[in-house]
This record gives C-alpha cells, structure tokens and sequence, in this order.
C-alpha cells in the first residue's frame, strides 16, 4: 500500500519531467523557449513543497498533506485530458503548473510518515530502503506512457497519472484508517497493566509493535 502511494509521486514525477518540454514545444514554442517556460512550473513545485512540508510539520498531520496536494495534482490531469490540444495553448501552460505543485510536495510527506511509523530504527532503514526502492520503479513506468505517437493529447500519460493519483489517495485514506484503528486499540490498554507485562528493554525492541508506540496519521 505505502508503495502504491509512493508510485502516486514516481510515475507522475518521471513521466511528467522527461515530457513537459515536447508537451510545450507542441504548443508553438520553440524549443529553446520551451525549455525556458519549464522553469516558472518548477519554481512554483519548490514553493509548493516548502509550503506544504510546512504546514504538514506545524499541524503534525501527514495524510492529508499527501492526498491534498495530489488531488491538485488530479485536477491538473483532468483538465489536460480534456482540453483540445494545441487549440488552447495558454490554457494548457496553465494547467501544466498544477503538476509539479502537486506531485512534489506528497513525497516528503510519504517519506516523513513511513519513517516516523517505523521503529526500531533498523527496522525503520530497511523499511525506508525498501520503500525508495521499490518506489523508485515506478520511473520505470512514467518514462514509458507518454507516447509521442499521441502527441500532443498524450491520452495514455495523463490517464495512467490521474489513475495512479486516484489509486494513491485511496491508499493513503485505508492507511490512516489502519493506523486511527490501531491507536484506538491501544489507547484501550491501561499502561500500568502493559509495563507489568513487558519490560523497559522489550518494549523499546518491539517498536511501533510495541502497545506504547502511538501512530502518527
């Protein structure tokens, strides 16, 4: 599931990267000045990454800092899919923003969660290792929807990111779902009765299993 919602990021991230330069040289620019035009969209990912990590950290919430950005992300899919290419090339410059405002900000957000439900801390780098790379396969895929036969529509590369977008956010909600359920079930427990149970040492090794470990949503 937790990779599901990372290849959210990676599909969206790799294929969006590696096309939006032909994306805006089909819409009349020249080469030279669409590779220019790239730069205003990754400026406004960076802000939108600084922000949200922000936000995320000031409210110690994580999830919804995911499936936000993402459905921003969504939007910007939907209206590309929709919009007849080249007839509208402002329109879809514009819309071109919401990607990177969208995708980049949910991988800190993934990162940050993972980690911080993961315990002890071997257990939490072979699980962030794990996840980065089997996350990370997910380039394998972006790099390959975009079809040039397609262009300018691209209908497989924008559908297959809102498909990924949607398959991720629903991950994410099951995920915070799993863990609410999980700090319910061990906020029923009595402290007294767990330490009485388990030591200081064996309640430190068994992590996030342990009935002390609370979940961060």
């Amino acid at each position: 599931m937790q990779v599901i919602i990372y290849w959210g990021d990676a599909v969206t991230l790799y294929g969006f990267t590696y096309t939006v330069p032909s994306i805006i040289n089909e819409l009349g620019y020249s080469a030279a000045n669409a590779q220019l035009l790239t730069v205003p969209i990754y400026v406004l990912g960076i802000i939108s990454v600084l922000l949200f990590a922000w936000l995320s950290d000031r409210q110690q919430v994580r999830w919804i800092y995911i499936i936000g950005p993402y459905s921003i992300a969504m939007v910007g899919f939907i209206a590309l899919l929709v919009i007849p290419h080249p007839r509208f090339p402002g329109l879809t410059y514009a819309f071109l923003f919401a990607i990177p405002a969208g995708v980049y900000p949910p991988l800190i957000g993934i990162l940050s969660w993972i980690g911080n439900n993961l315990g002890p801390s071997w257990k939490r780098a072979v699980g962030m290792a794990m996840l980065i790379s089997m996350g990370n396969l997910g380039g394998a895929i972006g790099s390959n929807i975009y079809i040039q036969q397609q262009a300018p529509n691209y209908w497989l590369g924008y559908g297959f990111s809102l498909g990924i977008l949607l398959a991720a956010n629903i991950c994410t909600v099951i995920l915070r779902l799993v863990y609410i359920r999980e700090n319910k079930l061990r906020d029923a427990m009595k402290e007294e009765d767990i330490r009485e149970k388990y030591g200081e040492e064996e309640l430190l090794a068994m992590g996030d299993k342990s009935p002390l470990y609370r979940y961060v949503v």
